[in-house]
C-alpha cells in the first residue's frame, strides 16, 4: 500500500515544474532625472520588473517575466532577454543584437530575444536572434514558423509576459548554464528602464544608455516527466526485488 501510495505521489509531480525566481527590487520614487523614476512616475508600471521565473521542458526554456503593472492597461512595451549560452565569445553590439537599443551588457551575448505587447496587451510576440560569431542572424520569430519563439499573453492582465524559446535553437540540453539578463525598455533607441541583472537604476536618462549588471544563471533540468519516470522505475525495480 506504500508503494503505491509513493507511486501516485510520483505520478502527480510528472506533470509539474521547478522554476528558479529571480527577484527585482521594484519602486517609484523621484530621484532627479532618473529614468526609471520617471516611467514609474509618469504611470509606466509596465515596464517595472518584479521577478522573472525561469523553467524548462524537454523542448522549451521559459521566461515568465513578470511586471508590476497591469500589461492589458498598456499598448506598448519591450521586454528583452540577452543570453550567453557559451557558443561563442558573443556580441555587445546594439544593432542588430539588441535591436539598436541604448543598451551596453557589459559582455558579449550569443542570442537575443526581442519581445513586445503593443496591442493592448492582447498579444505577445517576440523575434530570436542569435550570433554565429561573425554575424546576427534571424532564427525564428512569432511571425514566421513560430517554432523556435513563442509568446504568451495569457496572463497579462496579471503583470506576466511568458517567452519561451527552443533549446535546440539556443544549443542547451540538460546540465548546460545559460547566463542571461532580461530588461524593459520603450521603441527606437531608448536604454533599458529596469534590468533584471542591477537592484539599482541602469540609467538616469532617455538620452543615456543603460548598463547591465553581473548576469544571472539558470542550468537546464531534466524535464519533469521524464524525472518522474526514473522515479517510477526505480519502484517498480524495488518491487520486483522484493
Amino acid at each position: 500500500m506504500k508503494n503505491l501510495m509513493t507511486v501516485a505521489a510520483v505520478a502527480a509531480l510528472a506533470g509539474a515544474a521547478s522554476a528558479e525566481v529571480y527577484s527585482d527590487n521594484t519602486g517609484s520614487h523621484l530621484d532627479g532625472g532618473d529614468l526609471h523614476s520617471f516611467y514609474a512616475d509618469q504611470g509606466f508600471d509596465h515596464l517595472d520588473i518584479a521577478q522573472v521565473e525561469v523553467t524548462n521542458d524537454a523542448s522549451f526554456i521559459y521566461f515568465d517575466i513578470s511586471i508590476v503593472g497591469d500589461i492589458d492597461a498598456t499598448n506598448w512595451g519591450k521586454y528583452i532577454i540577452g543570453m550567453d549560452t557559451g557558443a561563442n565569445a558573443g556580441d555587445n553590439s546594439t544593432d542588430p543584437g539588441s535591436w539598436n537599443r541604448n543598451v551596453d551588457w557589459g559582455r558579449g551575448i550569443t542570442d537575443f530575444v526581442g519581445s513586445w505587447a503593443d496591442d493592448g496587451g492582447s498579444g505577445a510576440g517576440g523575434e530570436l536572434r542569435s550570433f554565429d560569431g561573425t554575424n546576427w542572424n534571424l532564427t525564428d520569430a512569432t511571425y514566421l514558423s513560430n517554432t523556435d519563439i513563442m509568446g504568451s499573453d495569457a496572463n497579462h492582465a496579471s503583470g506576466i509576459h511568458r517567452i519561451a524559446v527552443s533549446l535546440s535553437a539556443l544549443g542547451l540540453g540538460v546540465g548546460d548554464v545559460l547566463e542571461f539578463d532580461v530588461f524593459s525598455s520603450g521603441g527606437g533607441a531608448d536604454p533599458g528602464v529596469d534590468h533584471l541583472s542591477r537592484s539599482d537604476f541602469s540609467s538616469d536618462d532617455w538620452a543615456n544608455g543603460s548598463v547591465a549588471g553581473a548576469f544571472l544563471s539558470y542550468t537546464i533540468v531534466p524535464a519533469p516527466s521524464a524525472v518522474a519516470l526514473v522515479g517510477l522505475g526505480g519502484l517498480v525495480a524495488g518491487r520486483r526485488r522484493r
